[in-house]
């Protein structure tokens, strides 16, 4: 087992080591994190069990596998900090969004980089992670890094021109099906239904039905079209939907969250 450090513990952080132990990737006496979240550190000692330092440049000393998850605002910084230390053969994972490979060689130099976006769901081993692979990674450790991954979830190998959209649609996207989920349970609480059946009822009926498109790969149309009896409920509803532009909502919020990415990476 490599040991792996991240500087930069907070929810992703948490989410991701979370997953990895969960998963048997790896063990607790593997990780060193940093933090200055007192919240974050109780649970990461008391509930975690893992090593827990103020200190960054114990990090990078520890790893072999070193995960930067700090702000986008603060990842300069921490670079500038810690690129003196990293050594060669060391694995450097970003998950900072809107930071682009060439902008961490620009203060670390060449190293093996990946990029990496991901999403909060790793917390329950169902995380949707997007990874850029540097050129310096070799074919082995780019074997380590997606079995990592997959340890809480999916991971996709991905051209880092795609990053900006993936964040839209994968990264942010967990935001809108939970209020998906929330509206749907109120529909239900609405017409009568106890509150917790409904959330219940909600949600297991989203997963159902990602799980049915991941399972199957048949086109999502074709499945929607299996629910929709002539005349039925299931079809008034997606008339109503559909009168009320839903997909073009949805279309339109992916594509103000990918510009707004774009935007925030511009403004770094």
């Amino acid at each position: 087992m490599k040991k792996i450090g991240v500087i930069g513990y907070g929810n992703i952080g948490e989410a991701m080591i979370s997953g990895m132990l969960k998963s048997k990737f790896t063990v607790p006496e593997k990780i060193l994190v940093s933090s200055r979240n007192e919240k974050k550190i109780k649970y990461a000692i008391d509930v975690l069990k893992i090593n827990v330092t103020r200190d960054n440049l114990s990090v990078v000393e520890f790893s072999d596998i070193l995960i930067i998850a700090v702000k986008p605002i603060a990842m300069k910084e921490v670079l500038e900090e810690i690129k003196e230390y990293i050594k060669e053969d060391q694995i450097i994972v970003s998950v900072v969004s809107s930071v682009e490979t060439k902008d961490i060689e620009a203060v670390i130099g060449k190293h093996k980089i990946v990029r990496s976006m991901l999403n909060t769901p790793v917390m329950v081993n169902e995380g949707m992670s997007a990874l850029s692979i540097g050129e310096a990674v070799s074919y082995d450790e780019e074997s380590l890094i997606v079995e990592m991954f997959q340890s809480f979830g999916q991971a996709e190998i991905v051209d880092e021109k795609y990053m900006d959209v993936i964040t839209a649609v994968a990264g942010t996207s967990p935001a809108y099906v939970f209020m998906m989920i929330e509206a749907m349970a109120d529909g239900g609480v609405l017409m009568g239904l106890p509150r917790r059946k409904a959330y219940k009822m909600s949600a297991q009926a989203v997963l159902g039905a990602a799980k049915m498109v991941l399972e199957s790969e048949q086109h999502p149309g074709d499945l929607k079209d299996m629910v929709c009896s002539p005349g039925g409920s299931t079809i008034d509803g997606v008339y109503t939907l559909e009168t009320n532009n839903f997909r073009g909502t949805i279309m339109k919020t992916i594509k103000d969250a990918t510009r707004k990415v774009i935007r925030i990476r511009e403004k770094l």
